[in-house]
């Protein structure tokens, strides 16, 4: 297999997991032309750099300029030095509207410091006027965030404060008043694009309070070795490569479809069943902090609306990009891999198994991770427990409801 791999290799990547064994074939889709000079700029410089996340992450840029309702927020996970902030978020800072987004605070999205009238940077994405001690500012613009680990991080409260403000800018509205008399107001729409490290995946709480708001790419390490010997051949070319990179993406968008692209009826179907999946999929089970850790509570999952909306707005973003006119199936066949990207990571894995017919016990996972994941999917009623395996060890296939979703999507085995 070349180094390099094609975008039609790329686009095999549907539900692909960590390891070849938990990839679902899927048919293979030619290179889109647009993306021609851009996917060349980054295989000559990044070892096997992955086109489809590219592409998505691109897509949620070009879903924001398209004005198509709420906005497709994205998280790209991804381990540290894996390009995905180089390869996306700074390739995307020349494009109009992109704020970047540095450190989070309670002060970054609308601040309150004495004589500065536009000091958040919510007050950037567009005018204000003043009323005495009132400003209101209508504004629209992409924030793209380098680092959303920080948010992690912090102490609860301090956490809890910046995760209730984006709650309310993804709704639309956002106000604070301060102890100077002043009342600061935001409204509008923001496309917030963030990298995370994979340890969001033990925040639950981070999607507690963010509900279906953000999606999720998982940008996986290279394989090999043979990265870093390309990293140290980029050291003193990196301005330009940026610069090639940057123009590409420039290219890219200025020659894209300025209209939404068309969404069938019957995509709009099988985009729906994936999301309510994932709506499955991805809530929080409650356990014992000790002993055994038995699940104790089991909650109502969350309403699939959101992550049907947002997945809509990510395909005809790509599908802008590529210069259609009606949503493609390797338009949606992209947006199928944010959808099993959606899930916890484990979770992922052993759906993916589960999907593809494998025993779950050959899942490269301890056991007790595997065994608790795969628990979880089952009172959460998307696997089930066919009777068991000679020894005791419990066997696990999908429930009627789920295999009826998974084949509604029309997701290709």
């Amino acid at each position: 297999m070349s180094s390099h791999p094609t975008e039609a290799a790329s686009a095999t990547r549907l539900v692909q997991g960590s390891t070849p064994s938990e990839t679902l074939a899927v048919a293979t889709i030619a290179q889109p032309s647009p993306f021609g000079a851009l996917n060349a700029e980054l295989e000559k410089r990044y070892y096997k750099p992955d086109l489809q996340a590219v592409r998505i992450v691109l897509g949620a840029v070009k879903s924001h300029y398209l004005k198509i309702g709420d906005p497709a927020w994205l998280f790209i996970i991804g381990p540290p030095g894996t390009g995905k902030t180089t390869i996306t978020i700074a390739a995307a800072t020349s494009l109009p509207r992109i704020i970047p987004l540095g450190d989070f605070s309670e002060n970054t999205f609308l601040s309150g410091f004495y004589g500065h009238q536009e000091a958040g940077l919510l007050e950037k994405t567009g005018p204000t006027s003043h009323d005495g001690s009132r400003h209101v500012t209508k504004g629209d613009g992409i924030l793209m965030a380098k680092d959303f680990t920080t948010v992690l991080s912090m102490r609860r409260e301090k956490r809890g404060a910046i995760l209730s403000q984006l709650r309310e800018i993804h709704d639309g509205e956002f106000k604070r008043n301060f102890g100077t008399g002043e009342e600061k107001v935001w409204r509008g729409r923001v496309t917030i694009i963030a990298a995370v490290t994979p340890v969001i995946d033990r925040h639950y709480t981070i999607f507690n309070v963010l509900g279906e708001r953000f999606l999720q790419i998982r940008w996986h390490r290279p394989d090999s070795e043979v990265a870093g010997e390309w990293a140290i051949r980029q050291q003193g070319q990196e301005e330009a490569i940026h610069a090639n990179v940057r123009k590409a993406v420039d290219q890219l968008f200025a020659n894209s479809a300025k209209k939404a692209p068309i969404l069938s009826k019957k995509q709009r179907i099988r985009i729906a069943c994936v999301a309510e999946l994932v709506a499955l999929g991805r809530t929080h089970v409650d356990r014992g902090s000790y002993g055994a850790r038995e699940i104790e509570y089991v909650p109502e999952p969350e309403a699939n609306t959101r992550i049907s909306k947002g997945l809509a707005a990510l395909a005809k973003g790509i599908a802008a990009l590529n210069r259609h006119r009606k949503v493609g199936e390797a338009d949606l066949q992209d947006v199928f891999r944010v959808a099993f990207d959606c899930l916890p990571e484990v979770r992922r894995k052993i759906l993916l198994a589960a999907i593809a017919g494998q025993d779950l016990q050959s899942v490269a996972l301890p056991r007790t991770v595997r065994d608790r994941a795969a628990e979880e999917l089952e009172a959460l009623e998307i696997l089930t427990n066919d009777a068991g395996l000679p020894g005791g060890l419990p066997t696990y296939k999908l429930t009627d409801r789920a295999q009826r979703l998974i084949s509604a999507a029309a997701v290709k085995l």
